[in-house]
């Protein structure tokens, strides 16, 4: 959220939440995404008003908005810092599933040696980063 954002002041619930406006980040447009599954658990709904492209595009909606946007903190957390906005943490019971991370490489690298090594990097990379 943007600095000074309602959602910042006061204890963040699941409600407050779901009733905030927001914004999607899909390549494709869709305006629902997991968030929705786990707050349908809840019994809630929240109202989805645009999708982005990718952050980058949604990050100054909501440095300008009262929008929302909902993102991976391990992906996300330094570019949401170089926005200028303020992370906040799901609220309390809202859970997400695990966000799947994939390596995709042309077929023709597969026996390469020096792109099997690079992929190797990259995948303990990534499990350093992002494996809790």
């Amino acid at each position: 959220v943007r600095p000074g954002h309602p959602l910042a002041d006061g204890p963040l619930t699941p409600e407050r939440y779901a009733a905030a406006e927001h914004v999607t980040v899909s390549r494709r447009g869709r305006l629902r995404d997991p968030v929705d599954d786990a707050l349908a658990a809840l019994g809630l709904d929240r109202r989805v008003i645009a999708a982005a492209p990718s952050t980058a595009a949604a990050f100054p909606l909501v440095l300008d908005t009262d929008l929302v946007v909902t993102v991976p903190r391990s992906v996300t957390g330094p570019a949401l810092r170089t926005a200028g906005l303020r992370p906040l943490p799901l609220p309390a019971p809202l859970a997400m599933p695990p966000i799947p991370l994939h390596l995709v490489w042309h077929q023709r690298h597969d026996n390469d040696r020096a792109h099997a090594w690079l992929r190797a990097q990259a995948r303990s990379a990534a499990r350093a980063l992002f494996v809790d």
